[in-house]
């Protein structure tokens, strides 16, 4: 069958652009030099790029060299201050501590105590030599109850004991508020044994009297 019998279509003219029967469209003429161009442009470049890394780190570790070696002289400078100065403060602290005590600053409490005692001896309940204590003071007792014959029976009392000089009257005054012996400071001992004979529980050492007085505001 001749071609001539059938009119040109639209196919035919398709079919004359593309390539005639079943092969590939050839490749450039420089396709086949590319991959040398390529390594020789590539490999100047990272050849450059290591150099640069190389030359950079060796600079950084000597910078750190150098400021250990300044720091270390720094250190070994301040060491041997830090070490001495605790045996300095040791030494200051030592020195003065010396004359810190004088054997005179506490020689003037020696007469104190010594007055203290002088004056509590001068204080001290007057005593027989025999131990026993002196009845000869003088012992007032006073009526501020209002019962009838409460001193005069307490005076009784009092003279069985030894005492001699011992008197009854009615008080006058500010009275207290329960029974009540005043003693001189000379005559703690007698007060004390008149207050375990009248079982008073009151006792209470006055200035300005002499002897013993004794304050009844209650029957005993």
């Amino acid at each position: 069958m001749s071609e001539a019998q059938y009119p040109e279509d639209e196919f035919d003219r398709i079919g004359k652009r593309l390539p005639q029967g079943a092969h590939r469209p050839g490749q450039p003429w420089w396709h086949g030099f590319l991959p040398f161009v390529i390594a020789v442009i590539v490999a100047p470049l990272l050849a450059w790029v290591m150099l640069l890394l190389i030359n950079s780190h060796p600079a950084d570790t000597s910078t750190a060299d150098v400021s250990s070696k300044a720091s270390q002289p720094a250190n070994q400078s301040v060491s041997p201050e830090a070490t001495q100065t605790p045996h300095e403060s040791e030494a200051g602290d030592e020195s003065p501590a010396a004359p810190e005590s004088p054997s005179t600053s506490e020689s003037p409490t020696t007469p104190e105590t010594t007055g203290t005692s002088a004056d509590s001896s001068n204080a001290a309940p007057q005593e027989t030599e025999g131990g026993s204590v002196d009845k000869s003071s003088s012992v007032e007792v006073f009526n501020a109850s209002g019962i009838n014959g409460l001193a005069a029976g307490v005076k009784a009392k009092i003279v069985a004991k030894g005492y001699a000089t011992v008197t009854a009257s009615n008080f006058t005054g500010t009275k207290p508020k329960q029974n009540t012996i005043y003693y001189s400071a000379n005559h703690e001992a007698q007060a004390k044994e008149i207050q375990q004979m009248l079982q008073i529980d009151m006792l209470v050492q006055q200035q300005g009297i002499s002897g013993v007085q004794i304050v009844l505001v209650e029957k005993l």
